[in-house]
C-alpha cells in the first residue's frame, strides 16, 4: 500500500511538471507555428483561446466522471488527451486542428485537475501542501522549456522536439499510472463540517463576490505575462537570450514564491497580511516591467513578478473561498476554476487585438488585471477577522486555556449577578427554585447554539453544573 502511494504522488506531481510544459508550450512555439499553420500572429494567438474552451467545456464534465467512474479513470483521461496534444500539434499545420487540439489540451487540464486534487486529500490529511507543491512543479515545467526552445532556436533543431520532450515524459508516467492499483493508494481522511467562517452579510457577500473575481484575475495576471512576456521583451529591442530568460526568471521566482509562502504560514498567522502584500508587490513588479526599457531592471521584476503572483496566490484565495462554505466544496472549487477558464479564454483574445495595434503597450492590460487583484485582496483584508496564532507547543496550548478560562469566570461572574435577581423574582413570586421546563429549554438552547454537534452532550453536562451550582446559589441567598 505505501509504494503504491508513492508511486501515485509521483506520477500525479510528474503530471504537474509536464502540465509546467503544457502551459506555455503555445507561447513559447507561437512565432514559429504561426508559420508552420501559414497564420498570422494574431490568428495564431486566437488558437491559444482554445484552452479556455477546452476546461470550461470540461470541468463540470470531468467533476462527474471523476465521482462516478472513479479517479483513476479521469487521470488516464487527462493523460492520453495531453498525450495527443503534444504529439499531434508540431505535426499538424491545419488552423482548424490546431484549435481542437488547443481545447483538447484545455480538457486535459481539467481531467487531471478533477483526479489529482481529490486524489491528494485521499491519498492523506496533508491534501492543502500537496496542492501547493503542485504549483511548485508547474513552476518547473515553466522553467525548463524557455531553456529547452532557446536550445533548440540556437542550435537550428525542429522546434516539434520540444512537443516530444513532455510528451516522452507522460507516456513513461503513463507506464506508471497504469499499473498502479489506485483503491490501495487511498488513506481517506475523514473531515468533519464546520460552520464556516463567521462574517456579517456585507463583508460575507463582496468577500465572497471578491474572490471569484480573483478566480479570474489571478489566472488572466499570469496568462497575459507567460503569453507575451518573450515577444514584448524583443520588441523593446532585449537580445533573444534575455527574452527568453525573463519567462524562465519568472517561473524561478514562482517555485521561490511558493516555498517562502509554505513556510510563512505554518510559521506565522499572516494570511491576509502576506495576501495583500504578495498582491502589491505583483501589481509593482508588473508596473515596472512594462515600462522598463533596461534588461537587469526587468529581470529582477520578472524573478518578483513570479515570486508573488504565482507564489500560491491563487491557492490562497480558493482556500479562503472553501474556509466561508466548507460544505459546498466541491462545487465552489469548480466555479472558481471555470473562472480562471475564462481568464485562459478571453485573455488569448483581448491580448491577439491588441498587437494588432503596435502602438499600445502590449503588457499595459496586465497591469489592470493586476490593480484588480490588489483591490480583491484589500477586500480580503478588511473582511477576514484577525487570525487565531496556532498553538506550538503544549505551553502555547495551556496559555489559550488560561486566557479562555480569564473570560469564563468573568462571564460566570456576570451570570451568578443575574441570578441574585432572578432570586428575588422568584421570592417576590414565591416560585420554587428548581424549575424543570427552564432548565430543559435551557439544555434545548445550547443543543441548538453548539457549532460542533460533537460537543453538544459535553456542553450540556457542563450548562447542568452550572445551573445545578445556580441553585445552590439561590439556595443559599437571604
Amino acid at each position: 500500500m505505501q509504494t503504491s502511494r508513492l508511486r501515485l504522488k509521483a506520477g500525479l506531481f510528474t503530471n504537474y511538471l509536464v502540465h509546467g510544459f503544457g502551459m506555455i508550450i503555445l507561447t513559447q512555439n507561437l512565432v514559429t507555428l504561426a508559420h508552420h499553420w501559414q497564420s498570422t500572429l494574431t490568428v495564431a494567438s486566437f488558437i491559444l483561446s482554445g484552452i479556455g474552451i477546452g476546461r470550461l467545456i470540461a470541468y463540470l464534465i470531468m467533476g462527474f466522471i471523476s465521482d462516478r467512474f472513479g479517479r483513476k479513470t479521469t487521470l488516464l483521461i487527462g493523460m492520453i488527451t495531453y498525450l495527443i496534444f503534444f504529439v499531434a500539434t508540431p505535426l499538424n499545420q491545419s488552423v482548424a486542428l490546431a484549435y481542437c487540439l488547443a481545447i483538447l489540451a484545455g480538457v486535459a487540464n481539467s481531467a487531471l485537475d478533477s483526479a489529482t486534487y481529490p486524489l491528494l486529500a485521499e491519498i492523506n490529511q496533508n491534501g492543502t501542501s500537496n496542492s501547493v507543491l503542485l504549483k511548485a512543479f508547474i513552476s518547473v515545467g515553466e522553467f525548463i522549456l524557455p531553456i529547452i526552445v532557446l536550445f533548440l532556436t540556437e542550435q537550428k533543431l525542429w522546434f516539434g522536439l520540444s512537443f516530444l520532450v513532455p510528451a516522452m515524459i507522460l507516456l513513461v508516467n503513463l507506464a506508471n499510472v497504469l499499473t498502479i492499483n489506485v483503491k490501495d493508494a487511498k488513506e481517506t481522511a475523514a473531515v468533519a463540517e464546520t460552520s464556516g467562517l463567521k462574517l456579517g452579510f456585507a463583508k460575507k457577500s463582496a468577500l465572497t463576490a471578491g474572490l471569484f473575481v480573483y478566480g479570474y484575475t489571478s489566472m488572466a495576471v499570469m496568462i497575459w505575462f507567460t503569453q507575451w512576456i518573450t515577444i514584448f521583451a524583443k520588441k523593446i529591442d532585449f537580445t533573444v537570450a534575455m527574452a527568453h530568460f525573463l519567462l524562465s526568471l519568472y517561473s524561478l521566482g514562482s517555485i521561490s514564491g511558493v516555498i517562502i509562502v509554505v513556510v510563512l504560514l505554518k510559521r506565522l498567522t499572516i494570511k491576509k497580511e502576506l495576501f495583500l502584500t504578495l498582491n502589491a508587490v505583483s501589481l509593482l513588479a508588473i508596473t515596472t516591467i512594462t515600462l522598463s526599457t533596461n534588461e537587469t531592471i526587468s529581470a529582477i521584476a520578472a524573478f518578483l513578478f513570479g515570486f508573488s503572483a504565482a507564489g500560491g496566490l491563487m491557492q490562497i484565495a480558493l482556500n479562503t473561498l472553501l474556509s466561508i462554505y466548507p460544505k459546498h466544496k466541491g462545487m465552489l472549487t469548480g466555479l472558481f476554476f471555470i473562472f480562471g477558464s475564462l481568464a485562459s479564454f478571453s485573455v488569448p483574445i483581448i491580448t491577439g487585438l491588441i498587437v494588432k495595434n503596435p502602438s499600445i503597450n502590449l503588457m499595459a492590460g496586465d497591469i489592470l488585471v493586476a490593480l484588480v487583484g490588489l483591490a480583491v485582496a484589500v477586500i480580503m483584508y478588511w473582511a477576514l477577522p484577525k487570525e487565531k496564532r496556532a498553538n506550538t507547543s503544549l505551553a502555547d496550548a495551556r496559555e489559550d486555556i488560561n486566557r479562555i478560562d480569564a473570560q469564563l469566570i468573568d462571564l460566570l461572574e456576570q451570570r451568578f449577578a443575574a441570578v441574585d435577581d432572578v432570586h428575588k423574582f422568584k421570592q417576590n413570586g414565591q416560585i420554587a427554585i428548581k424549575d424543570l421546563d427552564r432548565e430543559r429549554q435551557v439544555l434545548d438552547n445550547v443543543a441548538k447554539k453548539t457549532k460542533n454537534k460533537d460537543l453538544v452532550t459535553y456542553n450540556q453536562d457542563i450548562i447542568q453544573t452550572i445551573m445545578d451550582n445556580s441553585r445552590k446559589y439561590q439556595a443559599s441567598l437571604k
